[in-house]
This record gives C-alpha cells, structure tokens and sequence, in this order.
C-alpha cells in the first residue's frame, strides 16, 4: 500500500472512492457545473460526483465557493477533495459546502486518475493500493 501524506483542512473520519486527478489547476465559476456534477476539461467533461477530485489547486472569482455549495446542494460534489497546494477560496467552499478537503499532497497524486483510494481524514494520509500503477491524470 502506497501513503501519501497531507494536511486536513475539512472533514473526518474515512472515504473510499475512484480518484479523479485533473492536471492543471481549475476553476469552480468557470470549469464546473454545480448542477451537473462535470469539470469542463478542454472539449470534454470529466464527472466528479461521488469521487474523490485531486486537482494541484483552484483559481477563478470568489463565486467559487458558491458553485462548490451547488455542488452539494444537487447531490453532484465530489467524496472529497485532495489538493497539492492550499487555496483559500477552496478552503472556504469546502467548508460551505462540507466537502472534505485535504491539502499539501505531494504532486504525485495526480498520477493515479483511475485508481481506487481510501482517504483517511484523521490521519491526513491516502492509501493507493500497490497494484494501481503510476497512470496518466484522468484529464
């Protein structure tokens, strides 16, 4: 079993799901649909509900929080978000929404898209199984 370690900033306890790993940083406003539960990645779309959504960080406006809320209000948001680099507006619209946010994940866990993971909240740690090899991001 493979750890990587980050810092909680939302959320306890444990969940387990499929790992969507998006490469490039996205923006709530512009890239998701809150009602739908799909970021917007190039010219397709990459569904996140009930996922775990690994992306390096967010940018956009401060209406992002409030799509994130969508997200939850329509039962589309994701099991949990995992994040490289912390970003307040994140930060505040996982706390909106009660998305569970982890932070400081090293780089490499956008390389296992596709790949079943069990996200430990209390600990700050995900569990890749060893039989997941190193894939490409989802998107």
């Amino acid at each position: 079993m493979r750890i990587l370690r980050g810092l909680t900033v939302n959320g306890t306890g444990t969940v387990s799901g499929e790992l969507v790993a998006i490469k490039t940083p996205i923006s709530f406003l512009g890239d998701v649909d809150g009602v739908k539960g799909v970021v917007k990645v190039g010219n397709s779309e990459v569904n996140i509900a009930g996922k775990v959504l690994a992306i390096p960080y967010s940018t956009g406006s401060t209406v992002g929080p409030y799509v994130m809320y969508q997200l939850s209000k329509y039962g589309k948001a994701p099991l949990a978000i995992l994040s490289t680099k912390p970003d307040t507006l994140m930060l505040i619209g996982a706390v909106m929404a009660n998305i569970p946010l982890m932070v400081n994940l090293p780089g490499e866990i956008l390389n296992y898209g596709g790949c079943p993971v069990e996200v430990r909240f209390n600990e700050s740690t995900v569990l890749i199984p060893d039989q997941c090899e190193t894939s490409h991001a989802t998107a």
